[in-house]
């Protein structure tokens, strides 16, 4: 068997990730030793109260390959945010199921809040969850993702009137 060399990403050269095909870029040190993607004085958009900020602003995300983690898109003061709502929902939640509100599927739920509000949706599959945040989180944008895949508006309207 061959010697495997061991490559200690903190330290080798970007010139030596380039000729091994990865190519990531800055990174920086945090005063609490963590190494993170970029450059320290890079700004960025938080992609919820859209503020450009310095990107101490931004917690950690994911460790990439050469041990610096990325940042959340969120800033820090959105992400606390967005925590407390979904602390808060859950206390006037109804025992969790173990079956999907939306695709009655039998798997593991988390619960679903209305966003800006203390307000509970219900519990929701991570499919479930994602595919209705991604359409928007409205009735407007699961309607039009549904005219979509079907052409004849006539069969949308009978599967809502079975809803009832």
């Amino acid at each position: 068997m061959g010697k495997h060399r061991t490559i200690n990403l903190n330290t080798t050269t970007l010139r030596h990730n380039k000729l091994l095909g990865k190519n990531y870029g800055d990174f920086y040190f945090r005063s609490d030793g963590i190494k993170i993607a970029g450059k320290e004085e890079d700004m960025r958009e938080c992609k919820k109260c859209h503020k450009i900020l310095p990107t101490t602003a931004f917690t950690t995300n994911t460790l990439k390959g050469n041990g610096a983690y990325s940042l959340k898109n969120k800033c820090r003061e959105c992400n606390a945010r967005l925590g407390l709502e979904r602390k808060r929902s859950k206390e006037n939640a109804p025992p969790k199921p173990n079956r999907c509100n939306c695709c009655h599927k039998k798997c593991k739920v988390q619960g679903d809040h209305i966003h800006g509000s203390f307000i509970f949706r219900g519990w929701l599959c991570n499919d479930c969850n994602v595919g209705v945040g991604n359409l928007g989180d409205t009735l407007e944008g699961v309607l039009q993702g549904a005219a979509y895949l079907e052409k004849d508006k006539s069969k949308i309207i009978k599967i809502l009137e079975g809803i009832k």
